[in-house]
């Protein structure tokens, strides 16, 4: 990442720092970016009983 004008190094380090802890906060860089309640089981389980299917994940074999 780059920042203009050049911060001091002491203010670089606070970037890096609040960088960090935002993707820490969010589950790291690879987490699912999408709200809390868009991931939410309970959305899936309305979402497939709306369409007719089992509300559960589970599949018999």
């Amino acid at each position: 990442m780059q920042v203009s004008p050049a911060p001091s190094p002491h203010e670089a380090a606070a970037i890096a720092a609040a960088v960090q802890a935002l993707f820490s906060a969010r589950g790291g860089v690879d987490a699912d970016p999408r709200p809390a309640a868009y991931r939410s089981a309970w959305r899936r389980a309305a979402i497939r009983e709306g369409v007719g299917l089992p509300t559960d994940d589970t599949r018999s074999r």
